[in-house]
């Protein structure tokens, strides 16, 4: 049973299926499906919003915790409608929650590692292009520069991180932040959204030396 304060359902396949579009990737079982509580959770290292991975010869088994707090700024003001100061915070970590699921999928489906740098950078990008939609379609195509700054220059880290995760978080934050200052410079102000789509899907099917060598090439 899904407590009152959960994220609301449709909100996280809503954006699942846009990333899955986004991506040109084949649909998966819904993300919901995969949802597991902070109690269920608790045997595992790490607290808050996270994605659990397990392998066991080819059986990859993945789960998905979202932090209790995330449900009511979504509920109260959902971001499809009015993605504002408010609800970007919980939106983007359920983002970041979705891509991280998304991508270890793909992954495991097409016989590839990756790494957690790898993989908090493409959340990061997610996160961005995920609410540069939204806000799109909010305000008749425009997306505001600020976007970029209020999601990887006014950030804090959680508490509890050893220095190796800050600094894997702040890496991603930083490629994240320069890569889609050019998506937004090459693509998102002319609106050339076919053209990004193709970049954004190139992108994403790089591994984790080809994007940083894809971000250093467009610094």
């Amino acid at each position: 049973m899904r407590a009152d304060d959960a994220v609301p359902d449709g909100l996280l396949v809503d954006v699942q299926r846009r990333l899955e579009a986004l991506y040109a990737l084949p649909a998966e079982a819904p993300v919901t499906d995969f949802l597991i509580s902070e109690e269920q959770a608790s045997g595992w290292p790490g607290g808050g919003s996270r994605t659990l991975v397990t392998q066991d010869g080819d059986m990859v088994s993945v789960g998905v915790v979202l932090e209790a707090g995330l449900g009511p700024s979504l509920t109260e003001a959902d971001p499809r409608v009015r993605l504002n100061a408010g609800n970007l915070g919980p939106f983007s970590t359920l983002t970041e929650e979705v891509s991280h699921f998304l991508y270890l999928l793909y992954c495991a489906r097409t016989d590839r590692s990756t790494t957690q740098l790898e993989l908090e950078l493409q959340g990061e990008v997610d996160k961005y292009l995920t609410a540069a939609f939204f806000l799109s379609l909010q305000n008749e195509g425009a997306v505001s520069v600020r976007l970029r700054e209020l999601l990887f220059q006014r950030y804090r880290l959680a508490g509890g991180l050893s220095a190796e995760q800050a600094e894997r978080y702040r890496a991603a934050n930083d490629f994240a932040y320069r890569y889609c200052g050019f998506l937004e410079r090459r693509f998102l102000r002319p609106s050339r959204v076919e053209e990004l789509a193709q970049e954004a899907r190139r992108f994403y099917r790089l591994g984790q030396r080809e994007k940083l060598e894809r971000i250093a090439g467009i610094a």
